[in-house]
């Protein structure tokens, strides 16, 4: 059962978060329309010594399977592992390397309606398909650029956002498409933007777009920090539309996270030109966005409920859309003494997970409920 707590308290427990990133005056939801759920840690997976089977590298995504179990993809290891609800080692599968069912850089993970699971591999150009035996069945490779970095299930297959860059015409493009299997990629929206090493960089240092759907629409929420927007294409072919915050004002960020925000530029830089890499984009200049991003995390629940984090709270703050609303009607917190603010999270119909992927201790995945 969910703890229902006043909106007077909810608000100031967000307040006391970060008094540097108030809401602005106008932002927040009305106390009629608005109540607030608490978000409690259940279950963690993952030890820093030990069991190999619970020792990660780098984790970079997470997804529930129609079971409920839980599916970690470890970017380092290259390696996707299959937990239990309880957290037992259910087996594995991938690697590194070249052959069907190995990857070079594995990015997202996505447990389709089937049952099966997808793996997208965008430098390899690859989304892999695996079984329910962990067994790999299929490759799509037909994309016009590189695989997407994001992936959802959508339809009888997956939801991304892929990237392109027309080297002659100078141009970057953003698309969202849906791949199923024996169909043509459909794409339902593109934009594009001039080629500069200042956009390049830009691009670099977002972070990841969010992408979501349930049985009739797609939601994808780019990173943006001056609108607070979620579009909705139906997946049916009808007119897509936006979710969005009510008279939403844009979050200046501090002066630390403008100095952290260059701290990060400065050692991705360093990596990549340790890497061989990078080398057109030297000369670039990086002038960090002066507002925190509008949207984090998406994701729908087992109500049909679109959930959307809110960019600005330090403390995981997140908007509940009820289905078919355009407006949210009520929000969610996590436990404030989980001190959660450095990590992705995982909302779908069958668990909701979190996970940092650059932890000060070692890799872990938490398991959160609703109470």
């Amino acid at each position: 059962m969910r703890v229902i707590v006043a909106l007077a308290i909810a608000l100031t427990l967000m307040a006391c978060n970060k008094t540097d990133q108030t809401a602005a005056e106008g932002t927040e939801l009305t106390p009629t329309e608005t109540s607030a759920s608490i978000l409690y840690l259940a279950e963690e997976i993952g030890v820093e010594l030990g069991d190999s089977n619970f020792v990660f590298g780098v984790i970079q995504d997470v997804d529930f399977t129609s079971e409920g179990n839980i599916a970690v993809l470890d970017g380092q290891k290259k390696r996707v592992k299959l937990y239990s609800q309880s957290g037992d080692f259910i087996g594995d599968f991938g690697g590194a390397g070249e052959a069907p069912g190995e990857f070079l850089n594995p990015h997202g993970i996505a447990c389709l309606s089937d049952n099966r699971i997808a793996v997208t591999d965008p430098f390899s150009r690859e989304v892999e398909i695996f079984g329910t035996d962990l067994e790999y069945i299929d490759t799509f490779s037909d994309f016009t650029g590189r695989a997407p970095f994001v992936i959802s299930s959508a339809g009888t297959g997956f939801a991304g956002e892929q990237g392109g860059f027309d080297r002659e015409a100078g141009i970057l493009t953003t698309s969202v498409a849906l791949w199923e299997t024996g169909s043509e990629m459909r794409v339902f929206s593109e934009l594009t933007d001039d080629f500069s090493p200042e956009n390049m960089i830009q691009r670099i240092m977002m972070p990841s777009a969010q992408i979501t759907s349930d049985s009739s629409n797609i939601y994808y929420s780019a990173p943006v920090s001056e609108e607070y927007i979620v579009s909705v294409y139906p997946l049916d072919g009808s007119e897509s539309y936006n979710l969005s915050f009510p008279d939403y004002t844009a979050k200046e960020k501090s002066e630390e996270d403008l100095e952290l925000d260059i701290q990060a530029y400065e050692y991705r830089m360093q990596g990549m030109a340790s890497a061989g890499r990078g080398g057109r984009l030297a000369n670039a200049t990086y002038d960090p966005p002066p507002f925190y991003y509008a949207t984090g995390a998406m994701g729908i629940d087992n109500e049909n409920n679109i959930w959307v984090q809110r960019g600005w709270e330090s403390n995981p703050t997140f908007d509940i859309f009820p289905e078919g609303a355009t407006t949210p009607t009520e929000i969610v917190i996590v436990d404030p003494e989980l001190d959660l603010s450095g990590y992705s999270f995982v909302i779908s119909p069958n668990g909701i997970a979190a996970f940092n992927p650059n932890p000060e201790d070692y890799p872990k995945v938490l398991i959160l409920n609703l109470n």
